[in-house]
This record gives structure tokens, sequence and C-alpha cells, in this order.
């Protein structure tokens, strides 16, 4: 975006490249010039690129609103001042409140048929029809209870920010005993530097077979290109299971065998908050369709 300088003060602004007439020398200057120029060209006829100062929040928890672009002759700047205003507090409470009861009913939606099925016909829910949606009402409560605590806006807004896990993938070799431990269900990878909730991917990897590409055999237990939760952690070892502590079940998976290939790697996918742990149907968990 820039601003045209004409007289001391600012006499049009461009938000994109456009073609104009310079209104004191009457040049005419094509849509492209403005990006061919060079900066001495354009200070030459005073134009000058807008730069912005402050910031603006996440729509959602702020209003957000941009000043006029403001001309300083000394500094030879040309600036928009954008800033935010914290929305109500007590309604954004109300509405998030709403918003995970919505969320936690449509995600249990596709059960209610069991729990009609037991009501009408005695029908038992499967064990694991219950533990999804005993699942979905423990985190909806979790995150009503935490939403009613929120004392200020950065305690809402923290509700549903993920944190950040590790920068880079690890690399384990899936196919040594040393690094899979059957007996304790723990993956060993010295200093792994992984948090506990943390949501990794694993892949088994890749080997060539008759020319092609193809996965290879996974750790026993483990399904390649799917996401786990990080457990019980140890500066040097992990266990993983298929939910995270907020959706109350969380187990460590078993792990029954080695896998293929000595590069299996667990890549960071940040640690889920709270207001981000409704779990999912097909979950492996709980492996409803």
């Amino acid at each position: 975006m820039w601003a045209l300088i004409v007289d001391g003060s600012i006499n049009r602004t461009f938000k994109v490249p456009t073609a104009f007439k310079h209104p004191t020398t009457g040049n005419q200057y094509p849509r492209n010039w403005i990006t061919l120029a060079s900066n001495s060209e354009k200070a030459a006829i005073g134009l000058i690129e807008i730069t912005y100062s402050g910031s603006h929040g996440v729509s959602e928890y702020y209003i957000n609103a941009e000043s006029s672009p403001v001309y300083n002759a000394s500094a030879g700047t040309v600036v928009i001042t954008r800033s935010k205003t914290a929305r109500d507090l007590t309604t954004l409470k109300a509405n998030k409140t709403s918003e995970i009861e919505t969320s936690a009913n449509a995600s249990m939606s596709t059960t209610d048929w069991y729990v009609t099925r037991k009501s009408e016909t005695s029908t038992a829910i499967p064990s694991n029809v219950t533990a999804y949606r005993t699942a979905c009402r423990l985190v909806c409560n979790s995150v009503k209870t935490a939403i009613g605590s929120a004392s200020d806006l950065a305690g809402l807004i923290a509700i549903y920010t993920n944190a950040d896990g590790i920068d880079s993938p690890i690399s384990v070799d899936g196919s040594s005993t040393s690094v899979v431990n059957t007996t304790s269900n723990t993956i060993t990878k010295s200093s792994h530097g992984l948090s506990n909730d943390e949501m990794i991917t694993y892949s088994s990897g890749v080997k060539t077979v008759d020319g092609e590409e193809v996965p290879n055999d996974p750790i026993a237990g483990l399904v390649t290109n799917t996401n786990y939760y990080v457990i019980g952690k140890t500066v040097n070892t992990f266990k993983l299971s298929h939910t995270n502590s907020h959706m109350g079940d969380a187990a460590a998976i078993s792990l029954t065998g080695v896998g293929e290939g000595t590069a299996h790697t667990f890549t960071s996918n940040g640690i889920p908050s709270l207001g981000n742990s409704i779990p999912r149907p097909s979950n492996l968990a709980y492996g409803i369709e």
C-alpha cells in the first residue's frame, strides 16, 4: 500500500498498483510503474510505502480497527496504526459455553441411536460407545468449568490455545528391541523433548519393492501415518495413547513387537488444548464407524 504526498499532505493512497496521473506534474504513470520503479524514483515523485504500527487480535475475541494514514514529513513515513479492543468477557464466555455444548452434542449424535435402542429394547450399549460418550461429556464439562473460572480474556483464550511441540521429527530404529520395549510399552529416544499430551504422527518409513516404495511393517501395536498422544514420558522414553489426558481415558498402547526398518519417525502436531480435545468417534480408542 502506498501514499502519494503532494504539497506536504497525502493526496491519495494505492492499495494495489494502479495507473495514475500526478496532480502537480501531469505525468502519467502506468499500472505497473509502482511495482517496477526503484525506491528513489518513487521518492522523487512523493510516493511512500505505507507501514503499520500496533497490532490486531483474533476477531473472535477483539474488535479490530485501523487509523487513517498519517504522514510524518520529518521522518518521511506514512503510518497506519492498528488497534484492538477486547470484546465483552461475559458475552464471550456465554458464547463459548454454548459452543462447547453444541460441539459435544454434535459429536455424540452419531451414537444417540444406541441410547434409544437401549431405552426401547434393553439392548446394552457397547462399551466402546459408552467410553466415547463419557469422554465427550468429560471434555465438555471440563471446558465449561474452565470457562466459568476464566477471570479475564487471556484466561479464556488459553483454554483454546494449543501449545508448541518439538520442532523437528524424531527418528528411531523401530526394528530394535533396545528401542521398542514390549514389557513397559515404551519407545526409547535419548532426550526426545516430547511432552505429555503432545500429538504426534507416527510413520514406519518406506522400503522399495519391485521398484515401488511401500511402507515398512510398523511397530506392532501401532499403525503407520496415524496420530497418537504422548503419555508417561521420561527424559529418554515415552508411551503412546489413542487419547489425551483431557479425555479421561488415556492408556498406554500395548507394543507387542518390533517393526521393520531403522527410520521410524514421530512428527509433532503440537499439544492440543482442553478446548480442542473433543474426541472423534473414529478415534482408534473407540473404533466407532
